[in-house]
């Protein structure tokens, strides 16, 4: 399937415009690369992405879906595991003028939030589809929600199997083995 990165303001018709692509995982691992970062994740899958475009005036309305899957490592264990990606967005676009690009530094509103700009006709689909995906990204991944982790002494992974570490080492060390010891009494 073609992938589209660009779509030109003049195509879209009174009707609007429809687009299903898909964009190969290098694509999309390329589009996610920070140069100074060593790799967060990996893409095991195409990015499928539908978009319908709206023409109002001047002003373009995108609605979009698009998945895929990225391998994380888990925060908790480091262990890595597949995470879909399943995202709805819409956005906004007005044509940028010259006073819109002087107006870049003003505060924003919460009605602006939404909007976002085109130049010289085109819309490219790159920056907006990486913002998408960027917001989507849990911020402390983990593999399950009710993850163990790891052995803070020997370093096993609790998920996979248990260690008597905290048991022989752990029992005198902890700060309420007091309560239990006067529990006890």
């Amino acid at each position: 399937m073609k992938q589209n990165f660009i779509v030109n303001v003049e195509s879209i018709t009174e009707e609007g415009l429809n687009i299903t692509t898909a964009w190969d995982a290098q694509t999309v691992k390329e589009l996610l690369q920070r140069e100074e970062e060593e790799e967060e994740f990996r893409v095991c899958s195409p990015l499928s992405l539908k978009l319908s475009f709206a023409l109002i005036g001047k002003r373009v309305i995108i609605e979009g879906d698009l998945d895929t899957l990225l391998e994380i490592t888990c925060v908790s264990c480091l262990s890595k595991f597949k995470q879909p990606l399943e995202i709805k967005f819409r956005y906004i676009l007005w044509p940028q003028t010259k006073a819109t690009a002087e107006e870049s530094e003003k505060e924003l509103h919460e009605e602006d939030i939404d909007i976002e700009y085109y130049q010289r006709e085109v819309i490219e689909l790159k920056p907006l589809v990486r913002e998408q995906l960027y917001l989507a990204l849990p911020q402390n991944p983990h593999c399950k929600k009710d993850c163990l982790g790891l052995c803070p002494l020997c370093g096993n992974n609790l998920n996979e199997q248990r260690c008597d570490c905290l048991l022989i080492n752990g029992e005198d060390d902890s700060p309420f083995n007091i309560l239990k010891r006067l529990k006890q009494q």
